[in-house]
């Protein structure tokens, strides 16, 4: 899995709750290729029209806070969408990796270097985010290697299929 995402960057500020990300109302709902249709939908009403495999969404402080559901990270994932946030919380974060979203944190001096719809490019494994735009770069500590396995793996459950590929299949069907 290629991780250097190039798109747009889809800005948004702090304290955007995971219900803002997907209505509640959603909840029962788990084919990311309906939840995709309802990603921001009543913050960014046409961010699921217009959002693209590469774009990056970059956030501010308490990402995905409140409601603790990967509904928000699945629409990410069928869209295609990379994460640069600041200093996600620890559910958010475990979400995102679990569903296979890569994401890098990010200061505020990173975060202020773009805004919305400039063109973006960020390489997950270095670290490494470009403003396209404004031919700006900064670089950022990358995901552990671990970490950056599960992603390129679609996230947890495929990493975990993948690891039982390669163990002893016996020890995974018990």
């Amino acid at each position: 899995m290629n991780l250097v995402y190039e798109g747009r960057c889809w800005k948004l500020g702090d304290d955007v709750s995971s219900d803002e990300l997907i209505s509640a109302r959603h909840v029962f709902e788990y084919d990311p290729g309906r939840l995709r249709k309802h990603l921001l939908e009543e913050l960014r009403p046409a961010f699921a029209r217009e959002a693209q495999a590469g774009d990056i969404i970059v956030a501010g402080k308490r990402f995905a806070s409140g409601s603790q559901h990967t509904h928000p990270f699945l629409a990410m994932k069928a869209i295609g969408l990379g994460l640069v946030a600041h200093r996600l919380l620890r559910a958010p974060f475990r979400l995102a990796i679990y569903c296979g979203v890569p994401v890098l944190e990010a200061g505020t001096d990173a975060l202020a270097m773009f805004d919305d719809a400039d063109r973006i490019q960020v390489d997950f494994e270095t670290g490494r985010i470009k403003n396209l735009t404004h031919e700006r770069q900064i670089d950022v500590a990358p995901l552990p290697d671990f970490l950056l396995e599960i992603v390129r793996a679609g996230g947890g459950l495929g990493y975990l299929s993948s690891a039982c590929r390669t163990s002893i299949p016996h020890e995974c069907h018990t």
